[in-house]
Parts: C-alpha cells; structure tokens; sequence
C-alpha cells in the first residue's frame, strides 16, 4: 500500500520517534518531581531537634526542683517545667514522630518513659520541701535517655541522608540519559521534517497537475457541476452550470449558495448540502429550476457527494443533470394513469351503487315479514277479541256494547294501518330511503293509548300507569307513531316476561332536556352477559326458552329511538326489569 508514491511504513520512522520523544520526556520529568520532592526537608522528620528539646527540658525541671529545694524556686515554676516535659513526651508518641522512635528502637523506651511521668505527677503536684533530691534523681534518667535518642536519631538521620545522595545520583544520570534519547528523537524528527518538505514540494506539484486535469474535465462535462466549501460558498461552477442557472462563473464562485439563485435556497438543496458536510451522499430527483426570464421551470436532478481530504470533509460537490425531458414523460403518464382511474372509480361507484339498491331491496323485503310478524300480533289480537266478543254475544248484546266493540276494533285496525305505515318507514329509513321526521309530541296521550290496547290484549294483566313527574312536561321532539311503536314493544315485551299476578308499571317522567318513560315488570334480572346482546337483531336471552317471539323487538325500539335524537336502555340497579325510553324535550335545544 503506498500514498502518493511513498510506502506507509516510512510514517513508523517519525511516529516511533515521537513516542520515543514523549517517552523519555515524561520519564525525565517524573524523575525530576521525585528528585525535588525528596529533596524536601520535613519538619516532622527532624527528629534530633526535638530530641534535644526533650533533653534540655528534663534537665530544667531536674534543676528547678533542686531550686525548689533551696527556696529559689516557687511550686508554679516546677510544675511549669513538668508540664514542657509532658508536652515534649507527648509530641514523641503520636504521629511520624511515633513511628521514627520505633524505628530506631526506642518504642519500649517511650512506654517506660510514658508511666515514669505519670508517677512523678504526683509528686510535682504536692511537692514539700525535701523532695526536690528525689525529684532529681528520677529525672536525670529520662534526661540521659533523650541523650541516648539524640545519638541515634542522628546517626539514623545521616544514614538516610547517604541513602538518599546515592538515590539522587542514580536518578540524575537516569535524566541524562533521557536527554540524550530526547535530542537522538529531535534529531530524527528534524530529519523527518526536512524529508516531508521535500516530499510536500513534490506533491503539490502533482496535485497541481491533478487539479489543471481536473479543471479541463469540469469545464468540457455536459453536466453541470458546482462545489461548495464548509462555509457554503461557492468554490467551483463549470460552462454546464452557467447554462442551466444562467449565470457565468464570475457571478456565482466566492459567493453563497442561497446569494446566486433562489432555487439554491430552497429547503431540499439546503439540506442536502447540510447531509454532504455530515458525509452523507444525497440523490434528489426532478426538482423544478426556475431561470431567469422563463416561465416555466426546468427539471433536474441532483447529486450531491462529500469532498475529502484525506478523512476531513472539507466541503461538498454537487451534479445537477437536466432531466426536463423526463419529467415531460412522467407526467404524460400521471395523466394517463390519473384518467384511467378516474374512469375506474366512475365505474366502481356506479356498481357500488346498483349493489346497494339491490341489497336495500332484499333488506326491505327480508325486514318486512320479520317485523309484520313481531309488530302487526298486537293490534290484530285487540280487533280479535273485539269482534270474537260481539259474535258470542250475538243478538243479546245492546247497541252500547256493540258500538264499544266496534270502536275497539276499529281503533285496532287504525292501529294497525299507522304501524303498517311506519314500519314500511322504518325498513326504508333502515335502507336509507327515508329520513326521521320529528314533531311535538304529547309522550302522555301515547302512553294512556299503548296502555289501553294492551289491557285489551291482556285483560288478565295489570297495567299501572304512575303521574308524570316530568320537569319540563311531557310534549317531546319525535315522530308520534315511531314513539308509540317503541312504547308498543317495550310494554308488549314487559307484559310477555312478567310472572303471573304481577302488574306491569309506567312512570313518565323528565328533566329540562328530556323525557323519559319507564316501562318495569318484576320479573328475574336480565344475564350481565345478555344486558347489551338483548338490542342485537334476532338475539334473545337466556329467559325466553318456552317463550314465543323473534328476538327484533328491543332492537327495533333503539333503532326508531336512536333516529330521533333518544335511545333505549335497560336501567341498571332496578327492582326487576327496567327499560327507560329517552326522547328530546320538545322546546330544549330545539334546531
């Protein structure tokens, strides 16, 4: 491997002498901290000075005590003088100083000397005339052991000193030999550096063959060609730039980017200049090129590439192609692919919608039966029972009875013409062939209604009707036969459910916005499983085995009450079975 025509491991040469430079160095220097540190004097280490303050202080309290004993010297003075000789003690057993005494073998020496003061306080404390020839002759001893200290403090302390001259000597010839591999590494680093000139000289010299190449082959591509340095300005712009941009080369190098036309301001170029000065390569395709003087744009596309050197990224070069003729083609099929879709979706709407007619009229014709069966049992067993009545009474009954039973049939079949009606409302409205119409509706007239065709459906079950305790009234925004069909199966099914001999309640009641009417017998809760799948289509719960029916009653009476702005819902916590119809108050809110 070589790098301009020189091998790489001629770079061992000068990167070994640098370490070799840094090396010596380091170790000369440390030498040196060691050398000045030990050559440091401290003062916990001067241990024949202390010593002999220790001397000099036993030997003044031997002499004050021998004054004391000739009335020269006062009780004060003496324990002055012993209490010097405690400190001094006390200084040589703690400490460096501790560890010194050790080391020269005297540890033994400072216990016996450390109980003998502890023996003279006494003494020092109640001192009497006639004590201070004692006194001294149990001092002098610890003034003869400092003395002893003393000596081998200091021969302890010039065998340190000859050690530590011979350390010195060693680690200065050490340093000097450091510098001298110091100065062979300059000298080899000089070398190096005057052979690297050499070298430069050479190199620049290609480099500027290289780059006149370079220049010819820029200037004659057909594509255009730009670089920008790290500061964004431009620093290369061919003949095929000045063409597409219509500006020469005098006007665009040295200057910003964004300072030479507008479409190098734009947020895709910026960036990808930003990514090319992070090492990363962009390819941008069709970006339109609007030109001075030109109505319309060019199209092009662009590529953008780091610059190095070496491993440094020191600016961006940017390839901008004239792709116009391609985006002239690509949009020619945009519009071939946009129409053919356009016609695609036409017809998909078209049998979409012919598929919804068709499955609007089998809905219609699939509901119709279902709820003809559920809705039409009441009102046809009312007129039943009616004409069923007046056949049996035949020529016995009186006019009255006649006229009463007419009219409860002919209610029933009114009944019955208003739920054919509405029920064919539903299916479509269900298909979305018809919309809810909603108008003032008096909740209460319905209810007395239901109420009544129900007794005469059932006689054998009491229906109660509780007083309205509605708040705004009882007038809701709905359609009349819708809301009484819901009535219709909410009591229908209420009735049906309810254990023998039990009524069957409404309450009519209401706040501010809405109505409500509860529809309640006292048969068994409704399963927690079944509380929301009782409103499906076709469900019925665990409670209506041996019970006739088709499961769409619930589920009609939410949907015609979810149409009008209100809902149906099984109310939770209610003694028995609680449905409660929501309707809009008439006047709250109203559109």
């Amino acid at each position: 491997m070589t790098r301009l025509g020189d091998p790489v491991y001629r770079l061992l040469v000068p990167l070994a002498a640098v370490v070799v430079f840094a090396v010596l160095l380091t170790f000369s220097l440390i030498r040196m901290f060691e050398i000045e540190n030990a050559m440091r004097v401290e003062a916990e280490q001067n241990m024949l000075w202390v010593l002999h303050q220790s001397e000099v202080s036993a030997r003044r309290l031997s002499e004050t005590a021998a004054l004391a004993d000739l009335g020269a010297a006062g009780a004060d003075d003496l324990s002055l003088r012993f209490d010097i000789l405690v400190s001094r003690v006390a200084m040589l057993t703690d400490g460096p100083q501790l560890r010194f005494m050790q080391r020269i073998g005297y540890a033994e020496d400072l216990e016996w000397l450390t109980g003998t003061l502890d023996a003279l306080a006494p003494m020092v404390a109640g001192f009497r005339a006639g004590d201070g020839m004692r006194l001294h002759g149990a001092v002098e001893p610890i003034a003869r052991l400092f003395g002893r200290a003393a000596n081998a403090a200091m021969i302890a302390e010039w065998d340190d000193l000859g050690g530590r001259l011979e350390t010195y000597r060693e680690q200065l010839r050490q340093i000097i030999a450091f510098l001298i591999g110091i100065m062979a590494a300059g000298g080899i680093l000089a070398m190096t550096l005057a052979v690297a000139l050499r070298q430069s000289r050479q190199r620049n010299l290609m480099l500027r063959r290289a780059r006149d190449f370079s220049g010819m082959l820029i200037s004659s591509s057909g594509e255009g060609i730009l670089a920008v340095d790290g500061a964004g300005r431009c620093t290369l712009w061919n003949d095929a730039m000045a063409q597409l941009v219509g500006k020469p080369a005098e006007q665009a190098v040295g200057h910003a980017l964004s300072e030479v036309a507008g479409f190098f301001d734009t947020a895709t170029v910026r960036q990808g200049v930003q990514r090319g000065l992070a090492g990363e390569a962009t390819h941008l395709t069709l970006q339109p090129l609007f030109r001075p003087g030109h109505d319309a744009p060019r199209h092009v596309d662009l590529r953008f590439f780091p610059m190095l050197n070496e491993d440094e990224i020191v600016g961006v070069i940017l390839f901008v192609h004239d792709a116009s003729d391609r985006y002239a083609a690509r949009q020619k099929d945009m519009q071939d692919r946009d129409r053919l879709e356009e016609l695609v979706t036409e017809r998909t709407r078209d049998l979409d919608e012919a598929l919804q007619r068709e499955r609007s009229a089998a809905d219609l014709y699939r509901n119709f039966a279902a709820m003809v069966s559920h809705q039409f049992r009441t009102p046809l067993a009312v007129a039943d029972s009616a004409l069923q009545r007046l056949i049996r009474r035949g020529p016995r009954a009186d006019p009255d009875e006649v006229a009463d039973r007419a009219v409860r049939a002919r209610n029933a079949i009114a009944g019955l013409t208003r739920l054919v009606a509405s029920t064919l409302d539903t299916v479509r409205l269900d298909a979305g062939q018809l919309g809810a119409r909603r108008v003032r509706c008096e909740i209460s007239e319905i209810v007395h209604a239901v109420c009544a065709r129900q007794r005469d459906a059932a006689p054998e079950r009491e229906i109660r009707i509780e007083a309205a305790q509605a708040i705004g009234g009882t007038a809701a925004l709905c359609d009349p036969a819708h809301a009484e069909q819901i009535l219709e199966n909410l009591l229908s099914n209420a009735v049906k459910y309810a254990p023998e001999d039990t009524p069957v309640c409404v309450a009519l009641h209401g706040d501010t916005t809405h109505v409500w009417c509860d529809v309640r017998n006292s048969g068994p809760p409704v399963a927690e499983a079944d509380r929301e799948k009782i409103f499906e289509r076709n469900y019925r719960g665990a409670n209506s085995a041996g019970i006739a029916g088709t499961g769409i009653g619930l589920f009609m009476a939410r949907t015609l009450a979810r149409m009008q702005g209100g809902d149906v819902a099984l109310q939770p916590g209610a003694d028995g079975v609680a449905f409660r119809l929501t309707l809009p108050l008439w006047g709250a809110d109203r559109p």
